[in-house]
């Protein structure tokens, strides 16, 4: 007897590999488009070029007096004694500038917005940095992060 077409064991078993090769697929998009997403709010080039201009001009005008061991500093033109501060934060579109110990791991989140626990949560923590210098962008509703790593001694 000739056989024709497929057993019901053979189109099963191409319907199991059919499936899991798309769960494979959909797990590794859907890892691709939270990286992307991520990469789009954190990190930015372009905002990493500012925060470290920015950082350097505050080193020039008494950054270093906030260096401390408190987990999280927030900063902002009071804490700056130059009359520009004000307008460098409106061109820049710098909502908050934030100083943080470098190894961050147990802090008090209560008094942080959403976006930033995620900032801090999605930082990883494998240079040897004392400090990290985080600016917080604001686009209209949008917030946007970037950070660099200061070493106290250097600055004092």
């Amino acid at each position: 007897m000739k056989k024709q077409g497929f057993t019901i064991i053979e189109t099963t078993i191409v319907i199991v590999f059919l499936a899991t090769s798309l769960l494979l697929l959909y797990g590794s998009f859907r890892g691709m488009v939270t990286n992307t997403k991520k990469n789009l709010y954190y990190d930015d080039a372009s905002l990493i070029y500012k925060t470290y201009f920015v950082k350097e001009y505050l080193l020039k005008n008494n950054l270093s007096k906030y260096l401390t061991n408190t987990d999280i500093t927030s900063l902002s033109c009071d804490n700056f004694n130059f009359k520009s501060c004000s307008n460098l934060f409106k061109s820049l579109n710098i909502n908050k500038i934030y100083l943080t110990r470098y190894n961050l791991s147990d802090y008090n989140n209560k008094n942080l917005n959403s976006s930033l626990v995620n900032y801090l949560n999605s930082l990883n923590n494998n240079e040897d940095y004392e400090y990290r210098f985080i600016i917080e962008y604001q686009n209209d509703t949008t917030y946007s992060y970037a950070s660099i790593g200061l070493n106290g001694e250097d600055y004092e």
